[in-house]
Order: structure tokens, then sequence, then C-alpha cells
């Protein structure tokens, strides 16, 4: 039985943007929606915007199941949120390759991202090549954010497991000079691995409690992956009572009480956190 840990209080984090405005929680903070901006989701390599913080998946849905709650208070608090979509999700049981893009794009319009990107690599086909490392390398540079989020590297799905090896070797070599891809070098200062069909014991736990409704919308904009319909295959996903969104929001909520809180999501850090302002600590619960 896992006991309570950290818990990360969004005051304190060191990713905090100074200059956002701070946002007083309400009672109603679970009915605070506002509607979404329309983004574009494409594919292949583009020109992105600087941002703060990057999300890697292996798939459409993988960011909203694993991360979904904290991109959401990041882009709350006033930072800059881009995702990485490695494959179009092509593989799935239900969905075509473009209704999952719509579905990825609206779901990136309810998080309120900076911008959202597929590289196009093959669906089961992620694998640690130079070509691939190439790609997410010249993301991670032009980009230049702070944090890269990325799947735990131990899954019942092998390109999870994949995507996790794929994105630490890229972090490494966006910061090697030697490694050319026309831009110059730069590493994010930190990697934090998120928990999708497997978890395990997390390095911290964050309070997502007042963003949780936005990660619920998120998720279900994958309609095609998600949601029950009579033309749809019935998969681990979408059927019965251990249905993944169950699976996920059993999880968050345990993940939650660990910390006195509704709703949490734990992350993985390769390395101890660095703690540069101790004062925050006294927001942190044990």
């Amino acid at each position: 039985m896992w006991q309570p840990f950290w818990l990360l209080a969004t005051s304190c984090w060191p990713l905090a943007n100074k200059s956002a405005k701070s946002q007083k929680p309400t009672a109603n903070s679970q009915k605070d929606f506002s509607p979404p901006r329309r983004i574009n989701y494409q594919k292949g390599l583009i020109t992105v915007l600087k941002i703060d913080v990057m999300a890697v998946g292996a798939h459409p849905d993988d960011v909203e199941v694993g991360t979904g709650g904290l991109l959401a208070t990041f882009v709350k608090q006033g930072l800059k949120v881009g995702v990485v979509d490695l494959t179009a999700g092509e593989m799935a049981s239900n969905g075509t390759a473009e209704e999952r893009h719509e579905e990825a794009r609206r779901a990136a319009e309810v998080l309120g991202l900076t911008w959202r990107n597929c590289l196009g690599i093959p669906d089961r086909g992620i694998a640690a090549e130079k070509k691939y490392l190439l790609q997410l390398v010249e993301v991670i540079r032009q980009s230049r954010p702070r944090l890269i989020l990325c799947p735990y590297g131990e899954d019942r799905h092998p390109d999870h497991v994949n995507a996790s090896r794929l994105v630490q070797e890229a972090h490494f070599d966006a910061g090697l000079a030697k490694v050319d891809c026309r831009l110059p070098p730069f590493r994010a200062e930190q990697i934090w691995y998120y928990f999708l069909a497997r978890a395990a014991e997390p390095t911290f736990i964050v309070d997502v409690s007042d963003c949780y409704r936005t990660k619920r919308l998120a998720m279900t904009a994958h309609a095609s992956q998600f949601g029950k319909d009579l033309n749809r295959i019935e998969t681990f996903l979408n059927a019965g009572p251990g249905n993944m969104l169950s699976v996920i929001e059993s999880r968050d909520r345990y993940f939650g009480s660990l910390i006195g809180k509704m709703y949490g999501e734990g992350f993985i850090t390769p390395a101890p956190l660095a703690i540069h302002n101790p004062l925050g600590l006294l927001g942190v619960k044990e």
C-alpha cells in the first residue's frame, strides 16, 4: 500500500510564471470553464512557438490521460504549453487518423494549449532511431521548454515504453552541440514522467482538483477511443466497469486522497528535485 508522500502546491512550483496573475480558487472552481480558442493541429515538422512546458505522448490521447490536469493548471497560471503527439494513432481499434486528428485539435482547445503538433511517426513504429530523434530534437530546440513531460517507461503498451525512451534520448541530444539540426543546442531543465496504463509510486503528486473538469472534457474529446457507440469495437478503453476513463479517474482520486485533496496526478522524476525556495515547502503536506 502506497503511503502519502509529497503534494506540490502550484503556488510554489519553480516553474510558476511570476508575471501571471494569481487566481484564487473558489467554491465553484470545478464549474468555471471558458470557451476554448481555436487551435491549429498540424502534422510533420513545422515552426513552433517558444513555450514553458512541452508534453509528449505516443498517441493523440496520451497527454490528456496522464497529465491533462497538470497541463490545464499550468495554462490557468499563465504558462505556455505545447503538445507533441509522436503518432496519429492510426492503428487504434476505433477511429480513423482523420477522426483522431480532429479530436486532438478539440482537446487542445479545451486545455488551452499554445500549439499541438503530430510528428507523424508510424503508429507501432516508435523507436529511438536517428531520424525520429532529430525530428524531436528540432522541436525541443525551437520551443525551448523549461519542462518536458513524457510517459513513464513501464507500461503495457510498447509504444508508451518506446516513447519514453525516445524522449529521454532527444532531451539529452538536444543539449549536444555536435548534434546538428540547424538550431543551437538547448536542454530542458527538467523531465517528468506521467502514468498511463500502469503506475508506480510517484516522486510527487500534484493537486489538480480545480482543473479536473477541464481534464475530463479533454479526455472525452477523444470520442472514438472512449465513447460508447454501436459501431465501435469494444476495447478496455471504452467498455465495462474497468474502462480506461473509470480507471484513470479512480487513480486520480486515489492519488488525491493521499494528499488530502479530491484529485491528484502523480509523477516520477529521474533525479531529486532542487528546491530553490525552501519557504515554498511550507505549503507542502507530508
